[in-house]
Order: structure tokens, then C-alpha cells, then sequence
């Protein structure tokens, strides 16, 4: 048995779900490949003769994430055989993390405001009010928005905001739902494991980036999935996050097995979507976002979503000086997302 049969029946037995869609996409689409040179490894992409849909956009996203993954566990670039001890660590996450009832040990609990923001998207005519209002009760909340409307990405004046009231003057009410819900989610990322810590940081970073690259693809698309669109962004990375601590868990209680990277980007990958899946359903949120999430090529927020991710994980590859920009855009247009959408969104993501 060569060594790639070993790793198949050893990582990826019991997620065939992940493989199956692999090669759906890959009928469907064009192959994006890894290759290495002087520079380091790039990123390229063989196109066919495929006419452009969502599915290059899905599959695009999937192997640019999974290379993003792969720096975060500092993972080999060749899938590494597993002892059986591994692979019974993956067999206890699968089960925790399918098994018939949430484990609130690891799936986070609905944010306690995020009800009230979901009906203020249903009342534009007093949106604002309420948003002030929900603002308000929290300071901490308060001062995360505060935090995020000064950040690069969000900033759209030279003067600080300072205050809630002028948050909604400069950013406008659709914005400020968005950082409402990022602010809501982001104490959810703050982890403090001493195993792969790097992960949840550069999660939080793609999930960032991506929130905002999907809000301003919306507004070119769909304006009126703006706020959805940064939604459907925060509860796809929930899942993968949830992934991470399940592993790290199962790990700890077995000490004198060093959690392997191969098999926790290997978990992330086959299991953070069915997990993100899960948390929207029993947060009973929107069915447009379920669909989303689910990837249905009816769902027009599902391209928000993987062009938003796309996007957010190619720019933060960027920075991470294993792409360069011209191989990040070649990318990005190849999977079929046009110019005149790409460029102002990337402009924004690199411009600090």
C-alpha cells in the first residue's frame, strides 16, 4: 500500500461528505493547483473550457481556505500518515460534534442581543433608534463597534468616530448592523490554547476581511443582502472554530499524544461547514443564511459568501508574503469573479 492510500484510509475515513463534494466541484469547474517555486509556493490555476458559475467561486474558495489552514497548524505540504491513536482522537471529534445533541462545551451559545438586531433589520424606519439602543445597554459592546468603525477597513473619514450616534451618521445604518454582529461574535475567536494558537488569530483576521470584502460585494450584487451578507461571513467561521477546540480538547485528555496539524486541518476542513450548518440552524436563524451555508446555488447570498471568503483568504495570504498580489487577483478573476467587482474590494482589503 503506497503512502497516499495509507493517509486516505487513515484521515479520511468516516468524511467521504468532503471528498464527494471535492469532485463534484472538480467535474463542474476548473482544478486549482499548488506548485513550487524559487519564491515559494504559488497558487495557480488551469482553467477549462467550463462556462463560469458559482461553482468555480465555491471550489476556488475551498482550496485557496485550505491553503490558508495549512499555514495556520503549520502543516506539512504532504498529508502525513497517522498513528492509531490519531485517528482515534478523529473518530471522538466526529462523534462529539455529529452526535444528535449540541455540546455546549464546544458550540457557542446564541449572543443574547443578537435577537434584537435581527428584528432591527426587519425595521429600517427605526433602525437607528434601536441599534442606539442596543448600543447603549453594553459598554463593551460599545466599545468594540467603536473599535471596528476606526479600523482600516471600515473607516471612511480622517477624523476618529467617536461616539455611536456619529458611528451611524459616517457608516450608515446597514454598516452598523454588520459591526454590530462582528463585535457581537468576535469574543467567540479570543482563544487561549497553547496548541496551533496561531489559528484562531488568522481565523478572526480571514473572517475580518472577508465580512467586509462580502458587504462590498453585496452592495455591487445585491444591495439589499448587505447586512446578510456580513451575517452568513461570522457564522461560517463559528464552525471551524468549533473544530479547532473539539481536537484540542480531545488532545488534552490525552497528553502523551502531540496533536498532530495534518489531522486538525484535516477535521477543519471535512467538518467546519457541516458545523457552522448546525450552529445557524439551532441559533434559528434566517433560511436564506441556512442556504448559504449550504452552499444552494439558489441562494444568492451563497456567492457573498464564497466571494467574500475568497477574497478575504487570498488578501491575508498576501500579507502572509506566500502569494503575491498579481497571483492573489489572477486567482480570484479565474475563478470568474469580474474586475469591476474584485479590484475596489481589494483596494480596500490591502490599502491600510
Amino acid at each position: 500500500m503506497n503512502v497516499a492510500a495509507i493517509v486516505i484510509a487513515s484521515v479520511l475515513v468516516g468524511l467521504g461528505a468532503w471528498l464527494i463534494y471535492r469532485r463534484q466541484c472538480k467535474a463542474a469547474a476548473a482544478i486549482v493547483s499548488d506548485r513550487a517555486d524559487a519564491s515559494g509556493r504559488t497558487l495557480e490555476r488551469v482553467a477549462t473550457s467550463a462556462p463560469v458559475d458559482g461553482a468555480q467561486v465555491q471550489l476556488a474558495n475551498s482550496l485557496v481556505t485550505e491553503r490558508l489552514w495549512k499555514l495556520a497548524f503549520a502543516a506539512p505540504s504532504q498529508m502525513q500518515y497517522l498513528e492509531p491513536a490519531h485517528t482515534q482522537i478523529r473518530d471522538s471529534v466526529s462523534a462529539v460534534l455529529k452526535g444528535d445533541t449540541l455540546d455546549p462545551a464546544y458550540f457557542p451559545r446564541r449572543p443574547t442581543l443578537m435577537p434584537q438586531l435581527m428584528r432591527a433589520v426587519d425595521d429600517p424606519l427605526t433602525a437607528a433608534d434601536k441599534l442606539s439602543r442596543i448600543v447603549a445597554h453594553d459598554p463593551v459592546l460599545a466599545s468594540d463597534v467603536l473599535r471596528l468603525a476606526n479600523s482600516a477597513f471600515y473607516r471612511t473619514s480622517p477624523a476618529p468616530i467617536e461616539t455611536i450616534q456619529r458611528a451611524i451618521i459616517v457608516l450608515g445604518v446597514d454598516a452598523l448592523r454588520g459591526l454590530l454582529a462582528t463585535a457581537m461574535l468576535q469574543p467567540v475567536f479570543r482563544a487561549t490554547r497553547t496548541n496551533f494558537p496561531r489559528f484562531p488569530r488568522m481565523l478572526w483576521e480571514r473572517t475580518e476581511r472577508a465580512v467586509r470584502a462580502a458587504e462590498m460585494y453585496a452592495l455591487k450584487s445585491h444591495p439589499q443582502d448587505r447586512f446578510e451578507a456580513q451575517l452568513v461571513i461570522l457564522l461560517s467561521a463559528l464552525g471551524p472554530l468549533v473544530v479547532y477546540g473539539a481536537a484540542l480538547d480531545a488532545y488534552s485528555r490525552r497528553p502523551e499524544i502531540a496533536p498532530s496539524p495534518t489531522l486538525c486541518l484535516a477535521l477543519t476542513a471535512a467538518l467546519g461547514a457541516q458545523v457552522s450548518l448546525r450552529i445557524a440552524r439551532h441559533w434559528e436563524t434566517s433560511p436564506r443564511l441556512i442556504a448559504a451555508i449550504e452552499n444552494s446555488p439558489e441562494e444568492s447570498l451563497t456567492m457573498a459568501l464564497c466571494a467574500g471568503e475568497l477574497l478575504g483568504s487570498l488578501s491575508l495570504l498576501e500579507t502572509q508574503s506566500v502569494i503575491s498580489r498579481e497571483e492573489a487577483l489572477a486567482t480570484a478573476r479565474e475563478a470568474g469573479l469580474p474586475d469591476a467587482i474584485v479590484m475596489p474590494i481589494w483596494t480596500q482589503l490591502t490599502t491600510s
